[in-house]
């Protein structure tokens, strides 16, 4: 009954939020509604922030969980569509799976949009894993993950380093992740009114802003349009109701080494939720995927 309640209540205040983001006709107006909304939905964990530092031009904090990591790292891309970001509910949901995983997480808070359009905030995602690596952290030992746009960014970080021949992370974790923002996906219309957070219109926004000018089939801004080998395994998580779930889907199917699951009735990005059962059970399991691809790596540290 409880669980029940608690999920009645979080789907009401998200389709009062999908009321308010869809009259959001500016990023400013996004980010004002995210700065409000964010500590209202947020779960809630026990967490240690640094203050900003300068990761090989890419500013970056760490995110250490309470307990004891391990010794594996979460090389975190926040979500709020390239155009916003809010510690209130990104830094809580990298402290939860980095206490599930034994791991530090690196919340990297790239360049925003429109201010700083693409490929700013590729280029501050590529930096930040290039100062990783040249600062001597094992990639073994390292998992991408990434929600939302932060999906994007995390895939088009991965597929980057294959191409230049930079070494890859053990494996990442996609959280209803934006993979192509020319919208071309069957669910944008089919989930159109019944995605709690969504309305198909809004996201189409997210193109004009992030990527104005641009071709938006670029697999640097649509990954899913890009070459899928030679990438790390995944663990990609999406709800069914979801506008964006045809864009994980198409992904799974691409994809050599994808381990994918779809949450029934759940809302976007829902492990960051506070109350939700399900979202709890998720977190867990990406914290067994994550020690999963990195034990062999952080026993040896």
């Amino acid at each position: 009954m409880r669980a029940g309640l608690q999920r009645w209540a979080v789907e009401q205040g998200l389709h009062a939020a999908r009321a308010a983001l869809t009259r959001a006709k500016t990023p400013q107006r996004v980010r004002e509604l995210v700065t409000r909304v964010g500590p209202v939905v947020a779960r809630r964990e026990a967490y240690r922030s640094s203050a900003p530092f300068d990761a090989g031009g890419a500013r970056a904090r760490w995110i250490d969980p309470a307990g004891d990591p391990q010794g594996g790292i979460v090389l975190y891309f926040h979500g709020d569509g390239f155009i916003a970001e809010s510690p209130a509910i990104h830094d809580p949901l990298l402290a939860a799976i980095g206490r599930a995983a034994g791991a530090r997480g690196l919340m990297v808070d790239y360049r925003l949009a429109p201010e700083h359009p693409f490929p700013a905030a590729t280029d501050d995602c590529f930096a930040a894993w290039n100062w990783m690596l040249s600062t001597g952290f094992d990639p073994a030992r390292v998992v991408f993950a990434g929600d939302s746009a932060g999906g994007n960014l995390a895939l088009v970080t991965a597929m980057r380093a294959r191409d230049e021949g930079l070494p890859l992370p053990a494996a990442m974790v996609l959280m209803s992740p934006v993979l192509d923002l020319t919208f071309s996906g069957a669910s944008i219309a089919r989930n159109d009114g019944v995605d709690p957070m969504f309305r198909a219109a809004t996201a189409q926004r997210i193109g004009e802003w992030y990527a104005p000018g641009q071709d938006l089939s670029d697999p640097r801004i649509s990954p899913l349009f890009g070459k899928l080998g030679g990438l790390p395994p995944a663990m990609l998580l999406a709800g069914s109701s979801e506008i964006l779930l045809d864009d994980t889907l198409r992904l799974s199917a691409r994809l050599e080494n994808a381990r994918t699951s779809v949450w029934h009735a759940m809302p976007h990005v829902f492990p960051a939720i506070r109350g939700l059962a399900d979202g709890d059970r998720a977190i867990a399991e990406i914290g067994d995927f994550i020690r999963e691809h990195t034990d062999e790596a952080t026993r040896g540290t």
